[in-house]
């Protein structure tokens, strides 16, 4: 069992996924940038900002969550310190407008409230979404489209 002790820099709730800022202090952890999605454990402790937690880096939690066992939790696109299903973060991400998020595995549920924390490395995932050019669009990124039968129209400038 690893659990080691963190000062929080924001309220920080029991079984949040957190990461260590580059200040040494527990942040809720955010699968939008890298150096937020590379979480350090789980929150045993409820702090306020400036105080002391435990976080759970590598051994079994009980969560008041409601798990499915066997599936593996993933740091959710949408809610800072969350973990969802692989299914829930991955449609998530097309509801918003993001370029793609940081995939981040935070366990596997042993039973319906226990997680077996074993936290994974991120892997930037790119938004499966479509882009929209507007008349005032002034970045040429695109320079093809892909069209449902697999063929393509070409674009000579996306200005």
């Amino acid at each position: 069992m690893a659990i080691v002790s963190f000062r929080t820099s924001e309220a920080i709730t029991a079984g949040d996924a957190v990461y260590v800022s580059e200040t040494g202090l527990a942040v809720k952890a955010s699968a939008l940038e890298l150096s937020q999605a590379s979480v350090a454990g789980v929150a045993i402790d409820t702090g306020a900002p400036g105080s002391l937690i435990r976080v759970n880096t590598d051994a079994v939690y009980t969560s008041s969550s409601t798990f499915i066992p066997g599936e593996v939790q993933y740091l959710s696109v949408t809610t800072s310190g969350a973990y969802e299903p692989y299914e829930v973060v991955s449609s998530g991400i097309a509801l918003t407008s993001y370029a793609g998020f940081y995939l981040t595995p935070i366990g596997r549920a042993l039973t319906t409230s226990k997680i077996d924390i074993e936290i994974g490395r991120p892997t930037f995932v790119e938004n499966p979404t479509s882009v929209f050019l507007l008349e005032d669009t002034n970045v040429p990124f695109i320079d093809a489209i892909l069209q449902e039968d697999g063929s393509t129209i070409k674009l000579e400038s996306a200005a």
